[in-house]
């Protein structure tokens, strides 16, 4: 199952099989699955409804179902769908903005690179757990005495 965002359900609104596969950009059929998977739906008439409220707790339970934690001494590899250990717990830090980066490693079960956002003020806890490189940043053509 795709990422659904449950916010653009409007809860006070009830939606036929149509309209809701329009707020997804999907195919009506999808919404069918959903309600034979679970989503609670109104079959008393023609055209069935689906309450927004019962859409909207529906599509976080999906996407609550698929979220997995990482451990603080494990990385989320891409390929095997779940926290696994860096290999030889060597990681590296790439700074995203001045409050958050990336720790990147690579997989200890199948070799593929692993990675994990995490706050600047948890990397020195981090760096007691890993050993981490992090990147010295470059000069700038403007800090150089000589310029060309």
């Amino acid at each position: 199952m795709s990422n659904y965002n449950p916010n653009l359900v409007k809860i006070n609104r009830s939606y036929t099989f149509e309209e809701l596969a329009t707020v997804y950009g999907i195919h009506k059929n999808t919404v069918a699955s959903w309600v034979k998977n679970g989503l609670p739906c109104l079959k008393d008439m023609r055209p069935f409804l689906i309450l927004g409220a019962e859409a909207k707790a529906y599509l976080q339970n999906k996407r609550g179902q698929n979220k997995q934690k990482c451990k603080p001494n494990q990385l989320y590899c891409m390929r095997c769908k779940a926290p696994k250990m860096p290999l030889d717990n060597f990681v590296e830090y790439s700074p995203m903005t001045t409050t958050k980066g990336l720790l990147t490693g690579f997989c200890s079960h199948c070799d593929c690179v692993v990675n994990k956002f995490i706050g600047v003020k948890s990397l020195k806890d981090y760096s007691n757990i890993f050993d981490l490189k992090i990147p010295i940043a470059a000069n700038n053509i403007n800090d150089s005495n000589n310029p060309l």
